[in-house]
């Protein structure tokens, strides 16, 4: 079995860490459906991942931080009884996320399934009616210069 394939096998066994209200979706717009995107984080008691990290591995190639594939493959079995221990309550980081597309003020990025959902955020970013507080200036930066790019091309 090759890294991508026991990575994406060890994500797969993954517990429940914290349930969503709602489906995610593809942030590529690929056309997958919802509910094959997952509602869960996912966790080994080490790490925690959205439930649906495994399609952008295989469908998108993300390739995902060192740390965590070494931390992976180093493990002889999915860690199940540490990943039944953690609490949703934990300290997660997301500074690898915010390099990453969509956080990144430098990278051309997407924003949402529809276009009608980008419409939609411009009128609201417009009307200053988006509520922005748990966002790092970073974060900030980049939905800023996301928004302004949305205004000039919306098929950014």
């Amino acid at each position: 079995m090759d890294e991508r394939q026991r990575v994406v096998a060890y994500l797969r066994q993954g517990r429940s860490f914290v349930s969503w209200m709602g489906y995610s979706w593809c942030r590529f717009r690929c056309g997958i459906s919802q509910g094959a995107m997952g509602a869960d984080d996912l966790t080994d008691g080490t790490y925690c991942w959205p439930e649906g990290l495994t399609h952008y591995i295989l469908e998108h190639n993300l390739r995902l931080p060192t740390e965590l594939v070494r931390h992976i493959l180093a493990q002889p079995t999915f860690p199940i009884e540490q990943a039944k221990q953690i609490s949703p309550t934990c300290e997660v980081s997301l500074d690898w996320w915010y390099t990453q597309k969509g956080w990144n003020p430098a990278a051309k990025s997407f924003l949402s399934e529809t276009d009608q959902e980008i419409k939609d955020f411009i009128r609201r970013y417009d009307q200053n009616k988006l509520f922005f507080e748990d966002y790092t200036e970073d974060g900030l930066r980049a939905i800023m210069q996301l928004a302004q790019e949305l205004k000039s091309n919306p098929n950014a």
